[in-house]
């Protein structure tokens, strides 16, 4: 049984990743907690409060989150009538990173999956969206964040960057593979040359990567050094019909590279695909 944590704040993009994703795992027994967070902060649905009532407006954003939930749990069963899949409702008050990862942890949650608004999620600073927050903060849980009201497509491509510094374990891939397994994808490895040749520990790192993907088609793939990483991943995404991104969040290496440098920053929202990002653990250094 798999047990997957989906973000709503009750917008079609919240909802089309969740469809999404039961899409994704439709042949897999799964437990679906969906996840409302609120604060002081978050905005009312309704604008409506009765004259002389007594209520707090933290009552009131309960009472709207538990309604929400309701409503969203009603729509994907009317949607997906899928006897493997269970649906639950979660409604909490608190910041969503902190209440995400005790989640996790108290459930025994897989998967995180959030939505997300395109351009407009980012807002003049990469680490001001609820999207980016996650990513920085919930730590022991691969994140699968999907664009905005995309349209399900089984993918056939998937994309691994890294950069071969960091040795690689089953339980890092784990969800890369897992989901290749599901969709018979094809895996390709990228890498960008900030090096004329391979040290001696990338080398060993990159056949102990290929030999993981095994029994996945997979191939390896370099490409040149621009001042702009993000265009570079775009440019191989694009030309190599890629339709998921995945990479291992690393404290030190790639993928801090991309999402510190301000233009890197924006690259998970400007693409139209899904993108996986796996927790490094314990391999974090």
């Amino acid at each position: 049984m798999k047990n997957i944590l989906v973000a709503t704040d009750f917008s079609n993009n919240a909802y089309n990743a969740l469809f999404f994703t039961t899409e994704l795992f439709k042949r897999r027994k799964c437990n679906f907690y969906l996840l409302n967070t609120y604060t002081e902060l978050t905005k009312l649905i309704s604008q409506k409060v009765g004259a002389g009532t007594r209520r707090s407006l933290i009552e009131q954003l309960s009472d709207e989150s538990a309604e929400g939930l309701n409503e969203v749990y009603h729509r994907i069963h009317l949607d997906q009538d899928n006897p493997l899949h269970q649906f639950k409702t979660l409604s909490r008050n608190g910041h969503f990173a902190e209440i995400a990862n005790e989640s996790i942890e108290h459930y025994e949650i897989d998967l995180l999956v959030m939505g997300h608004k395109g351009m407009a999620e980012v807002e003049n600073t990469f680490m001001g969206s609820v999207v980016s927050k996650a990513i920085d903060e919930v730590l022991e849980c691969p994140i699968l964040i999907v664009p905005k009201e995309i349209e399900f497509r089984i993918p056939g491509e998937v994309a691994f960057a890294t950069d071969y510094r960091h040795q690689y374990d089953a339980g890092l891939l784990n969800p890369m593979i897992e989901l290749a397994g599901i969709c018979d994808a094809s895996v390709r490895i990228v890498h960008i040359n900030e090096e004329e040749r391979l040290s001696r520990l990338q080398k060993t790192n990159l056949n102990t990567l290929k030999a993981y993907l095994a029994g996945i088609d997979h191939s390896v793939h370099w490409m040149p050094d621009f001042s702009d990483k993000s265009k570079v991943i775009q440019t191989f995404v694009e030309e190599l019909n890629i339709e998921l991104l995945a990479m291992i969040k690393y404290q030190h290496g790639l993928f801090y590279q991309l999402i510190r440098e301000p233009v890197l920053q924006k690259l998970i929202f400007s693409l139209d695909i899904p993108f996986l990002v796996m927790p490094a653990g314990n391999s974090g250094a």
